[in-house]
């Protein structure tokens, strides 16, 4: 949950005008021209004429040698035709869309984000070494700080982050660093992740277009860490993702850090945390529309259970319980991430934000994993799997 991913993500926004254009036809009407009063009976010129007189239409019938005006009907009087108005273009209707359980999740997750203040968050302890680009640095922690808007809504965290960003060139500064944030203990310091040696730190290969990190997760006495690498050359904004995946962690190692007397945070399945994370994280990231990191994580669920997709009620259960005993293949095969996802899709579509908060800070202040289930759920663990597992059956 420590590395950084990072990638380019531009967004173009298309507009449509719409013009109404409307051509009014105008119709002439031409009447024969009486130029005489015309009285039935009465003489006429030509047979076949037509005269309106006083509303009643006359025609020219010859009878016998004399031509004489004969009565037709009643000449119907015309409306004028009126030319249509030209109107405003019409606004295009919007027809609500009816949202399933899950879309209004994700979409309530991002609305929650952008209505959060962005204020400048007093839970981070920024340190730069002195190596750092300064723009690199403001720009990373910008977006950390705006990421973590939203979880300020739900914890007044008493913890600060504490947070070193550094270039390849300070490991003096990063190794000094450690002792501050961390204390002079070297067992229980990070003093040896970065080895000056063979320029390895943690997972990552240290160099100018590096970028990468890790943190330490909260220690005796609450003290927790993150530390950011970034290179000389390295001229890239942090990923959406990545920086909300992580926030979610930051908000974690908080809640942990302020109770960490208590705190009974590694009863909770394995596949929670990083669950939280992901959900939250991708959610935020794709603006309330995550669909195509979740077929990702459903295509890496069922690489490692291949059968997963005809998997009954039963074996999900088995699945979830299996491991429960085996937190070392949860963890090798990533199962938070994957497993994680569903399992807390499910989760927060039954329970709200600030209910799950509870949930972790009933662990944090000294309830087990079990305790927690049973006072926020209303229910027991097993009861909690199966709910799990039948949506797994349903969605996969």
């Amino acid at each position: 949950m420590d590395i950084f991913l990072h990638f380019h993500h531009n967004l173009f926004m298309r507009k449509m005008i719409l013009g109404l254009l409307i051509i009014s036809l105008t119709f002439v009407i031409f009447e024969p021209i009486a130029t005489a009063a015309v009285k039935l009976g009465t003489t006429c010129n030509k047979s076949g004429q037509i005269s309106t007189s006083s509303g009643v239409k006359y025609t020219c019938v010859k009878s016998g040698k004399k031509l004489t005006w004969k009565k037709g009907i009643v000449a119907k009087k015309r409306t004028p035709i009126a030319s249509p108005l030209p109107t405003a273009a019409a606004s295009p209707i919007s027809t609500p869309k009816n949202l399933t359980r899950l879309e209004k999740l994700n979409l309530d997750i991002y609305a929650r984000y952008a209505k959060a203040d962005k204020k400048i968050n007093p839970s981070f302890n920024f340190v730069r070494c002195p190596g750092v680009d300064q723009s690199m640095a403001e720009i990373t922690e910008n977006a950390y700080i705006d990421a973590y808007s939203f979880w300020g809504t739900v914890y007044d965290a008493k913890a600060k982050i504490n947070w070193l960003l550094m270039s390849e060139k300070d490991w003096n500064c990063w190794f000094e660093t450690t002792i501050k944030f961390e204390g002079p203990n070297s067992v229980s310091r990070s003093w040896n992740t970065w080895n000056k040696d063979t320029g390895i730190l943690g997972h990552c290969k240290v160099g100018p277009k590096a970028f990468c990190g890790y943190g330490t997760g909260a220690r005796e006495g609450g003290v927790f860490a993150q530390y950011n690498l970034i290179g000389t050359d390295y001229k890239i904004a942090p990923t959406p993702l990545t920086v909300h995946h992580e926030t979610v962690h930051n908000y974690q190692s908080q809640l942990i850090a302020d109770n960490f007397s208590t705190s009974k945070v590694n009863t909770i399945a394995c596949w929670f945390m990083e669950g939280q994370a992901n959900l939250f994280g991708s959610a935020i990231a794709a603006k309330g529309d995550p669909v195509t990191h979740r077929n990702l994580e459903i295509g890496r669920l069922l690489k490692i259970y291949p059968n997963g997709s005809s998997y009954k009620l039963e074996e999900w259960i088995s699945v979830l319980n299996t491991l429960k005993n085996n937190q070392d293949f949860c963890f090798q095969n990533e199962l938070g991430y994957s497993l994680g996802w569903f399992a807390l899709e499910w989760t927060y579509m039954n329970y709200t934000i600030e209910e799950m908060h509870t949930f972790l800070e009933l662990i944090a202040k000294g309830s087990n994993w079990e305790q927690a289930i049973q006072s926020v759920m209303k229910m027991d663990e097993q009861a909690y799997f199966a709910k799990i597992a039948q949506y797994l059956v349903d969605e996969l």
